[in-house]
């Protein structure tokens, strides 16, 4: 089962904060699957803010963007994970991913280069077979 590539690109605003959010259109399949049942969200703390935007200053954004190209080459070339959405907001980078086994997608994160550095980020996890975390965020967006 491919993945489809094809983002949706959402500007706006939560607490008088801008937010950008992208998600995955066009995954129902993998959905209705059941194969992908636990939720992970890694977190990214900008260190570096614009106090314009509130989003990571430039030269972080161009970390965040590097780490995320290398996160969806780890996790989805052999399809252990699925990123399904981003969101930037308030100084904080969020991808929210589905997985079928969690420790596979741990041993995948162990893989990506640190050859800048570790990355300063957050990962839990949790049960989410419905994607109810996915859906409710989108269906939100949708809304507006």
């Amino acid at each position: 089962m491919a993945f489809s590539n094809r983002w949706v690109l959402a500007d706006g605003t939560l607490n008088d904060q801008p937010i950008t959010i992208r998600y995955r259109d066009q995954i129902q399949d993998q959905l209705e699957s059941a194969l992908y049942q636990q939720c992970i969200q890694i977190s990214w703390q900008a260190q570096e803010q614009d106090p314009e935007t509130g989003y990571p200053s430039a030269a972080e954004l161009e970390k965040i963007d590097a780490f995320n190209q290398k996160l969806m080459a780890a996790v989805e070339t052999e399809q252990h994970g699925l990123l399904v959405m981003v969101l930037m907001c308030e100084g904080v980078n969020q991808w929210i991913m589905y997985t079928k086994d969690i420790e596979q997608v741990q041993q995948d994160l162990n893989t990506i280069p640190t050859d800048t550095g570790l990355y300063p980020i957050e990962v839990t996890s949790d049960e989410d077979p419905q994607w109810e975390t996915f859906t409710q965020l989108r269906d939100a967006i949708k809304t507006h």
